[in-house]
Order: structure tokens, then sequence, then C-alpha cells
């Protein structure tokens, strides 16, 4: 048998969505509901289940005197299998105006969710051997073995969760470089989660209930403003305030706070600045979210191989809060009267400690980090990882970024006498063009898994992540249709794997392209009107990867390392994608 037909790269998925809503005025304030439904699955094949056992000589089954080595699969062609499924149903509610002076939107949601996983991981060749040696006269050595000789874990959860949220805002007085304006937000929620996990040393089940109310108020403070046709002695400075909190059930009171200014001290210039500290703690999904179990194809660099691993992501209750400080200062810079060209400029910091982070890429750093998170049978290969959350002890990061932006709408042309019906026919339906370019580079990245364990440098070749990024977007529209080119570039990297006698990996620089195109019938064809079905319909051409790239990996020597073929980094590669939408 060809081993290839029992096995996929990636999982096959299918997907229905559901969306519908309602806008309605309702006295002095507008009213919308919608409604949303969703409904996911996929399916994987993880190779032909085989058993080598031992047939005694004394089965009823058997035709030899002496015993023997069996080896067959389960039943035929039939492989393992890894299935999820997820359904999500729920609705919204919102409700904006003012009352008594005060912009106020209340706002509500309710969701129901089922989440079903199946993971199937070989036959239970300890129960087929006992019912052999005890001559089971109901199984068969040489005919289709049941489905349930195997070794399978199913998950199973439900839940659901409802909020209800109230934002009012209000300009409190005139100040005289403007208004000074506040805004308050309170949030209530309440989360329910069912789990249960059945496998084949029984069945265990969770329930958890959490209750959470977030609550944040802002205040908005103009200082100086610019007087008209003259400059003030500040410019345009504002100052905002921000501070909150945020409680679960059962745990202390969460505080945030911070604030920021706005300075423009002339028309083409203007400087942004923020700090906040927050008591990071984890959410709802990170602590109750439903445990899923799959099969990942990643690399280990241990044995330096690419195997299919059980991956294990969801909830972990046994987070613990934290807490993360951000700063950051950006500049705009507009050298036109208007906005054909924009420059940006940034600067940004972040410190965590004991924040909730998800799990990392697991390089030879972070699995001597968290060897409990990680399972070897008793030959050294990976079997398993548990990659939900973690709170690490530290982490900082810090980055540069800048970015230019243009944009070129179509100008009129003409003769400058007699020329009219060609200058407005030119300006009818003029077409805009757009580019921007934005290049970030991390200037540190360090990560400090546990206390008493060495630090991270997560760009000095420990985990083989980038330091520069490159992000590129180009379009052009016109009325009824419009085509967009986007793309990315990551520079080059190097991992050091100690674990395999230093053998270092080099990621080359990698570049990915997408290509999309839209046509809306209706606003280009002259006769749209007598075809009623044309309205309110869009089509859309999406191409992923336009170039099929994929990031190469090298080592030392030039060799491609094995678990980094074409194939096993990017099984997909280019993806075409045609859409239909209809408004009615």
């Amino acid at each position: 048998v060809d081993p290839n037909a029992f096995e996929t790269l990636l999982p096959s998925k299918r997907a229905i969505l559901f969306n519908a809503g309602i806008s309605r005025p309702l006295g002095p304030f507008s009213a919308s509901l919608s409604l949303n439904a969703a409904s996911t699955e996929s399916s994987a094949l993880r190779g032909l289940p085989m058993a080598s056992v031992v047939l005694p000589g004394d089965n009823p089954w058997s035709p030899f005197a002496d015993d023997v080595l069996l080896v067959r699969p389960l039943a035929g062609g039939r492989a393992l299998r890894n299935e999820n499924s997820a359904q999500t149903l729920g609705a919204t509610f919102n409700l904006t105006g003012r009352l008594s002076g005060w912009q106020l939107t209340l706002s509500g949601s309710y969701l129901r969710s089922w989440t079903d996983s199946l993971l199937e991981q070989g036959i239970d060749l300890g129960r087929v051997q006992g019912l052999l040696d005890a001559g089971d006269p109901t199984l068969n050595p040489y005919g289709p073995w049941s489905s349930t000789l195997l070794l399978a874990n199913r998950n199973r959860s439900r839940g659901q969760s409802i909020s209800g949220r109230i934002n009012v805002g209000k300009t409190l007085v005139e100040l005289p470089a403007g208004p000074l304006t506040a805004n308050v937000a309170i949030t209530l929620g309440r989360n329910v989660q069912e789990n249960r996990s059945t496998g084949n040393n029984g069945t265990l089940v969770t329930n958890r209930r959490t209750n959470q109310f977030d609550g944040q108020a802002a205040l908005s403070i103009p200082i100086s403003r610019r007087t008209k046709g003259a400059i003030g002695p500040l410019g345009d400075l504002t100052l905002d305030l921000l501070a909150g909190g945020r409680s679960m059930a059962g745990g202390s009171l969460q505080r945030r706070y911070g604030g920021g200014f706005t300075w423009a001290p002339t028309d083409f210039f203007q400087l942004r600045g923020t700090m906040e500290n927050v008591d990071a703690a984890p959410s709802s999904d990170q602590l109750d979210g439903p445990v899923v179990t799959t099969i990942n194809r990643i690399f280990d660099f241990a044995r330096q191989e690419s195997i299919d691993v059980v991956w294990i992501v969801g909830g972990n209750p046994a987070l613990r809060r934290g807490r993360r400080q951000s700063r950051a200062l950006n500049a705009m810079v507009r050298p036109l009267s208007d906005q054909t060209l924009t420059l940006n400029f940034g600067y940004s910091a972040q410190t965590a400690k004991g924040g909730v982070a998800g799990f990392p890429e697991l390089t030879p750093a972070i699995e001597a980090a968290f060897p409990e998170r990680i399972v070897r049978d008793a030959a050294g290969h990976l079997v398993s990882v548990d990659a939900r959350p973690i709170n690490l002890a530290n982490e900082s990061s810090s980055e540069l970024s800048s970015g230019i932006a243009l944009r070129l709408p179509r100008r009129a042309s003409g003769p400058s006498n007699g020329g009219a019906t060609q200058a407005v026919a030119t300006t009818a339906n003029p077409a805009i063009w757009t580019l921007s370019l934005n290049y970030r580079r991390r200037l540190t990245s360090t990560l400090l898994p546990r206390a008493g364990l060495p630090v991270i440098d997560l760009l000095g070749g420990d985990s083989g992540q980038p330091r520069e990024f490159l992000t590129m977007q180009f379009s052009v529209g016109k009325r009824g249709m419009g085509a967009s080119l986007n793309g990315n570039w990551n520079g080059g990297a190097r991992l050091r794997n100690g674990a395999s006698g230093g053998v270092d990996y080099r990621f080359s620089p990698s570049s990915t392209l997408n290509l999309s195109l839209f046509v809306e019938p209706e606003r280009i064809l002259r006769d749209a009107a007598k075809y009623p079905w044309l309205n309110n319909l869009k089509l859309t051409l999406d191409v992923r990867n336009l170039f099929d790239a994929y990031r190469h990996v090298r080592l030392a020597d030039g060799s491609v390392p094995m678990g980094y073929s074409r194939d096993e980094i990017d099984p997909l590669g280019r993806t075409v994608r045609l859409s239909l939408r209809k408004r009615f």
C-alpha cells in the first residue's frame, strides 16, 4: 500500500456562515440588531493504524500449532482520523443617541457555542493482546477489527456568554483651547463553560462560571490651540488621561491607567505620545476556552526531523495575572498642503512581568524552559505538546517604525478652450491611486520564561525570528472596479540548535504578494438598470501568495535540512478564491 494515501498534510475544511442585521430609528435613538451563526468542520487523516501482536497457538482462530507474530491494519484501508467541529449562535443589540446632553450607547450580546473534537492515536495493543491471549472468540485476528479497539480522545465543550455595555460621553466645559470632554464605559459579563474529555482512561468533566466587571473613564483636556491664521505659543496641544479596572469573580481588582498627548505646532507636523500600565489578567477564552486536540506537523530540533505531534490548545485555568507597561511615541509629517503625501515615524516599547502569552515556537530553548509541556516516548520521539497559554516571568521588546503613504487622484485634462465637455467627462469618475510602505525594525526582544532560567534573546539566534519587516500596499480604483496588490517582506534570521551539536539553521529573507480584483456590474454597465439582479452585486477575485513563495531554510553547507522542504513548510502554496456578494 502507499502510506501517503492514508495521511494528509493539511486537513480539509468546510464552513457555513450566516449574518443578518437590521437598523431602525427608535425615537431620538438609532437601534440595530444583528444575528449570526457559524458552523466549521475540519477532517484530517493520520496514517494507517497497524498492529504487531502475538497470536498464541492455542487461540481458537489460529491454524498454527505454535505462537506466530501477526502484523496487520485495523480494518483494510480505514485510516486514523482527526476531526474537529464548532458551531456558534449569537446576537448583538445596539442603541445609540443623545440623552440630556450625553452621547449614549447601550449594547448587549449573547453567544452560545458547541465544540467537538476526535483524535485517534492508534490501536490499543495491550487490549488486543489480552483478548488474543484469552482466546476471545469475538476477536477474529484475520477479519476487520472494530473501531472500539482504537486509542482515541474525544473532547466536547458547551459554552455561553452574555454581556452588556454602556458608554456615555459629554462635553463638561468649554475651555479657551477647546471643549473638555469625558467618556465613561461600563461592561458586565458572564461566561459559562462545560468541558468533557473522554479517553481510554475514563471521562473528566469540568465546569466553570465567570462573572466579570469592567469600568473605564477617559478625559480629554485641551491645553493650547493655534488661533486662526497665527501660531500660538504651544500650537495645538491636548492631554488625554485614562483610568479603569476590571474585576472577575474570586479575584482582586485589576487596575489600568495611562495617558497621552497630541501636539501639532503646525499644520504639517503632529506628535503623539502614550503610556499605559495594565494589570494584565487572562481573558475568559484563555482561562475557559474549549480544549481542542489536533495534529500539527512541526520540526523537532532535538532529533532534526519533521514529525506529526498531538497539539493541545484551549483554555488554561491555572493562568495567573501579570503586569504590562507600554510606551509609544509617533510623529506624522505632511509636507504638502493636502493629504497627498504622509510620513510616519514611531518608537514603541513594552515590558511584561508575569504576563499571559501564547505558547512560543518549540525551539530548544523553549523546550528546556517548559519540559512539563513536552511528551516524548522511550526512544526520544516527540509525542505531544501542550500549547495552551502560559505565564512568562518577564518579556520585553522595543522597535522603530516608519512609513510613507502616497495618494494620487487623477487630475482633469483637456484643452483650455472648448474642452469643458472633456474635462467634465474626465473628472466624473476619477481613479484614485494609493501606495503605502511601512518598515519595522525590532531593536530588542528578550524572554525570561521562569525565574532562575537564562534570558532568551529572541533576536540573537535562539528563536529564528527576523529583526526587520516591510509591508506594502498599492491600490487603484474608480467607481465600480478596483485592484489592490499587497505584500510583506521578512528579513533573514538564524537559529542555533545546541541540542544537535551546534547546528545552525539559516532562514533566508522571504516575501509574499497578494492580488485582489473586484467589479460591481451595476456601476459600470450602461444597461444595468434592465437587469435588477445586478443591483448590489459584487464579484471579487483574490489570489493569495501570488508567486507561490515560501521561506527557505538551509544549513551552513547550503543543504536543506529535513523537515524544511517545500511541502513541509507550506503545503498549500498559492490559493485562488472567487467570491460573489449580493445585498438584498
